[in-house]
């Protein structure tokens, strides 16, 4: 594995590590506001985010390469002043989250490491869902604005989310 791929890879370890101190972040907030639903939806996705992180450091593992972890930003969204911000601030994280995992794949196939260009197939993929997911809940927001009762209800809703571990080395019983 050469030096430029690692380095990607654990740039991408931090990536999805700081995307799940966002969406803890995130899920504080809300749950201050009252909004335990969302909170939950939120973190969540924090979990999946951990777990994304989780398999780009085992992947360097088991190519025989040690994860270099670095020092995590503090989130900032202290300007996000409602749902719709909060969800909206998620997706455009999540578009930075596409564009870096696609520069990984760029790379893979310029250095022809088939290995890494399939695991990150996987991430990919996962990228389509979390944008359509985040996209799905603004338009929601959007269409309820202020009402009161529907914005229960959509919280009411994000609260049934459950995790389910996440990526391709995601297993309830898979140590980091």
């Amino acid at each position: 594995m050469t030096e430029k791929t690692k380095e990607i890879i654990n740039n991408q370890i931090n990536e999805e590590f700081y995307s799940a101190y966002l969406y803890l972040a995130f899920s504080a907030k809300l749950e201050k506001w009252g909004f335990k639903g969302a909170a939950n939806w939120m973190k969540i996705q924090a979990q999946e985010e951990n777990d994304h992180a989780l398999g780009f450091f085992r992947f360097l593992l088991e190519r025989g390469e040690e994860p270099e972890l670095r020092a995590i930003a503090k989130p900032e969204e202290a300007s996000l002043k409602n749902m719709l911000d909060m969800f909206s601030a998620g997706l455009a994280h999540e578009k930075h989250i596409t564009a870096c995992i696609g520069k990984i794949y760029e790379l893979a196939r310029e250095e022809k490491d088939y290995a890494l260009e399939s695991f990150t197939k996987w991430y990919i993929d996962e990228q389509v869902e979390e944008e359509a997911n985040a996209i799905e809940i603004i338009d929601k927001l959007k269409l309820i604005g202020d009402n009161g009762s529907a914005v229960y209800m959509l919280d009411q809703e994000l609260k049934a989310r459950m995790y389910v571990p996440s990526g391709p080395y995601a297993t309830a019983n898979t140590a980091a």
